[in-house]
């Protein structure tokens, strides 16, 4: 996986800016967000002109450094950026937040921690925004690049991606895990869905 945040937002971030564009659209003024795997922060500081707060929360100690540093320069006051684990958010029980947003990466968890991710998520925040591949891709050059990248990521990676279509993508996942669906967008030429969902009243 990727680590290196100049080099993810030199080369990646801006063949990601359109998706971002699809997350962001489901985002109300004024809502406090937390993004679990926020990478170099890209998707918040879409969201900076009208988010209430902007909280990161990141594995990779050199995504967040590059974060806070985009941050500082972007003059992006109400932005935070944490290393911490997706499977472990206790340091933000204190808070609640309006929605969690997990951009792209959902299928980079092994399916032993998928179940945990999203449960921390739903003691934050009682609304979440995934954008995440759609399940089956197409069979157009987006499917087969899709594809290629997520081969060419290594073994592991690639074991996570096939594990995640194998359970259904986002349309089975996130009901088998508490959640509600509300709204679902294809983007990406049919390569990715954007789900909004709630936690259900169960959970």
């Amino acid at each position: 996986m990727v680590e290196s945040g100049i080099f993810y937002s030199t080369l990646l971030d801006p063949l990601l800016q359109s998706l971002r564009r699809s997350v962001a659209a489901h985002i109300n003024q004024g809502d406090r967000i937390i993004d679990i795997a926020c990478g170099t922060g890209a998707q918040l500081f879409e969201l900076a002109d009208w988010a209430g707060s902007l909280t990161g929360v990141d594995l990779s100690e050199s995504m967040i450094r590059y974060a806070i540093k985009a941050a500082q320069k972007r003059k992006v006051p109400n932005a935070g950026f944490y290393v911490g684990d997706a499977t472990d958010l206790s340091g933000f029980y204190g808070q609640r937040f309006d929605v969690a947003i997990l951009s792209l990466a959902l299928h980079q968890f092994d399916p032993g921690l998928r179940g945990a991710v999203l449960s921390e998520i739903q003691k934050v925040a009682d609304r979440i925004v995934v954008l995440d591949y759609a399940v089956p891709l197409p069979r157009n050059y987006m499917g087969v690049a899709s594809r290629v990248a997520e081969f060419m990521a290594g073994r592991n990676h690639n074991g996570n991606f096939r594990s995640y279509t194998e359970a259904g993508g986002l349309m089975s996942i996130l009901p088998e895990n508490g959640f509600l669906i509300q709204n679902i967008e294809t983007v990406g030429k049919g390569a990715f869905q954007v789900v909004v969902a709630q936690r259900s009243a169960d959970n």
